[in-house]
């Protein structure tokens, strides 16, 4: 039984995970199509957005140096969900 319930969680911690990595990989790619919809930019809009843009940039470069080293905790990641939460409920 002990093996039966280290096996099921094991399954459903790989299922959980495959579900979160397709929902980073969706997220990025809306964001990034969006983006790349844009002509320009103004300093008015771009004063109004830097926050939010500084929040996600800041979770960009984890994601990077994740990718790179694998060394990101993840109470890192939290608290740059945390930060960007914060800049879009502002």
């Amino acid at each position: 039984m002990k093996q039966t319930i280290s096996t099921n969680y094991r399954i459903e911690r790989a299922s959980m995970a495959s579900t979160e990595n397709r929902q980073v990989q969706q997220a990025i790619h809306h964001a990034a199509l969006k983006l790349a919809s844009l002509a320009f930019i103004d300093q008015k809009t771009a004063l109004q957005v830097a926050p939010v843009a500084e929040a996600i940039a800041n979770l960009c470069t984890l994601l990077y140096y994740q990718a790179d080293t694998g060394v990101v905790a993840e109470d890192e990641f939290q608290d740059a969900l945390a930060r960007i939460r914060e800049a879009v409920a502002s």
